[in-house]
């Protein structure tokens, strides 16, 4: 029910539970923004969309949803609430209100804003069984999945999910081109606009290649700014997700914000250059030694990392955070350029 990158994130873990029940069908819940990208893993019997943020805000929407899903679904064995993050209103409300046999759920997270004793009252009166997990809150994405699939006896993720994705995704591009994602879930976590323009500018002329804008039509204004040439194209606001996420799996270099599309380009195998913040730093990159991915991260590291976006030193959310805003432009198109031309080096070599 949450953003993209977790959904993407998350596939490894349902993926090696799907081989562990390959004769049971699975049911997904998802948010509908991504209910597409859901049914191109081939890992569901059905997709099932929920508007996740009108489900939290709208009584009547969430009556008329729960009423439709208790009609609708098939009878169920068991329900996997594999959301860290869970929220009462949506994640817990959607478990209570599928008929059951058995409901498991994990230990919630402590940094969601809301009552804690309210969280743990109620998982004891809605799951039948419930992990208690000993890794903190800041543990990477895969590290807790892996923790999780332990605790029912599986051995580990199955990365090949998204090795898999990558035969289906990727197109072959006549022309090697630069994907830039200028979008993200907050605009405080968009890279300043003169940061962004250098990394650009020398990529492109390093690299030989035009550079593809992608992201929606709010991004646009900020695209705008960036096209400097005839060699950049502007995307932005043009693109179904599908048609986005071929996009970067057909990219010869991916740059972008800490956001979904960064993590899709990277698990598909793209070299991918992330400009990050420090919000949820160790929770979601850099990415532990369980994925082999071709990832790049530029930050400023500041003692306040971890903050879960909550920033002390921020006054505007429509400024870039501090751990962002401080990076210097030639600095990181150093790192960068380096990082790429090694990069595209070492996948001409293997070729």
């Amino acid at each position: 029910m949450d953003g993209l990158g977790d959904l993407w994130m998350w596939l490894p873990f349902v993926a090696a539970l799907r081989k562990q029940y390959p004769e049971e069908p699975f049911y997904l819940l998802v948010n509908s923004l991504w209910a597409e990208v859901a049914e191109q893993t081939n890992l569901f019997a059905r997709v099932i969309p929920i508007q996740a943020e009108r489900f939290r805000r709208s009584v009547t929407y969430r009556r008329r949803a729960i009423q439709e899903l208790r009609q609708r679904m098939p009878p169920v064995e068991r329900i996997w609430q594999s959301t860290y993050s869970r929220r009462i209103v949506v994640e817990d409300l959607l478990s209570y209100a599928v008929p059951a046999r058995e409901r498991i759920a994990w230990s919630r997270d402590a940094a969601v804003p809301e009552p804690y004793w309210l969280g743990n009252w109620l998982d004891a009166r809605i799951y039948t069984t419930l992990y208690h997990s000993p890794l903190p809150s800041l543990t990477h994405e895969w590290i807790r999945y892996k923790w999780w699939l332990q605790q029912l006896g599986l051995d580990s993720l199955d990365f090949g999910i998204y090795y898999r994705l990558r035969e289906k995704l990727r197109y072959p591009s006549p022309t090697p081109f630069i994907a830039a994602v200028v979008g993200a879930g907050g605009r405080a976590r968009i890279p300043p606009l003169s940061l962004f323009q250098t990394l650009l500018q020398r990529l492109k002329r390093r690299m030989g290649m035009p550079v593809r804008l992608l992201g929606t039509l709010s991004d646009r204004k900020f695209a705008a700014a960036l096209k400097d040439s005839d060699d950049v194209e502007d995307y932005t606001g043009r693109l179904s997700l599908i048609e986005a996420i071929k996009s970067v799996a057909s990219a010869s270099l991916v740059i972008s914000p800490e956001t979904g599309l960064g993590h899709i380009a990277c698990t598909l195998g793209i070299p991918t250059l992330v400009i990050a913040g420090g919000g949820h730093w160790g929770r979601f990159i850099p990415y532990p030694p369980e994925g082999a991915f071709p990832l790049k991260v530029i930050t400023h590291e500041m003692a306040c990392f971890g903050c879960g976006w909550m920033c002390k030193y921020q006054l505007s959310r429509n400024h870039p955070y501090p751990c962002i805003a401080q990076l210097s432009p030639e600095e990181t198109a150093n790192q960068a350029v380096e990082w790429a031309e090694k990069m595209l080096h070492s996948k001409t070599q293997s070729a």
